[in-house]
């Protein structure tokens, strides 16, 4: 009977002894497995990433340069996208900020140049993602008030044209001036002519006649 009893606490002793050794291994194995996914399932987010606020908007004119602010998770590498159109932002400014680390706290704060908006007024869709995970990044959407994922910024309604005040018509110009009219002396001077001319005819008759 004590060899069996033997046995048994040995396989105890050693299966004891070998789940101790594993136990960190197992937990390590845990963790990795929890950042990286397991059988392709991507981890759940560690934590909820929000947009607070995204100002100005209304925006006056473009260009304009917009602050979106929010706080994200601090920890499994998190990092911070703009989103513009549903695409990865690109920097139209040198001071634009497209993507950056949470602070310690867990804050962010990000810079765009809006340099067009779209017609009808129908606002430029914002949005932010946050990638996490130590040797593959998964991506998770952060969310606005209300829980919305998208915000369209847009222009302030525009203000009517002010009509200057009409300028007074320019007072017609006179006709160009192209000399006197001397019409009515000659017309005077020609009659006088044939009035003179013609007494002298009748005179010269007259004497014709006495002679």
């Amino acid at each position: 009977m004590r060899n069996p009893v033997r046995k048994f606490v040995g396989v105890a002793l050693m299966g004891v002894l070998g789940a101790l050794f594993m136990l960190p291994m197992l937990g390590a194995g845990a963790q990795t497995n929890g950042s990286a996914g397991s059988n392709g399932v991507p981890p759940d987010p560690p934590g909820d990433c929000n947009v607070t606020s995204v100002t100005p908007n209304p925006i006056a004119a473009v260009p304009q340069q917009v602050t979106i602010s929010g706080t994200a998770p601090t920890i499994d590498n998190t990092h911070v996208v703009l989103y513009v159109n549903g695409s990865p932002a690109t920097a139209n400014d040198p001071s634009d900020i497209v993507a950056t680390d949470p602070a310690p706290d867990g804050s962010y704060t990000l810079l765009y140049t809006i340099t067009s908006l779209p017609p009808n007024n129908e606002g430029l869709p914002l949005s932010v993602n946050f990638t996490f995970g130590n040797q593959n990044a998964y991506t998770a959407v952060c969310t606005g008030p209300g829980g919305i994922t998208v915000i369209r910024v847009k222009a302030t309604e525009a203000v009517k044209p002010v009509t200057p005040p009409a300028q007074p018509a320019a007072a017609a110009k006179a006709l160009a001036f192209t000399g006197s009219s001397d019409t009515p002396s000659y017309v005077l001077i020609g009659i006088a002519a044939i009035v003179v001319g013609a007494v002298l005819v009748v005179a010269a008759r007259r004497r014709s006649h006495l002679s």
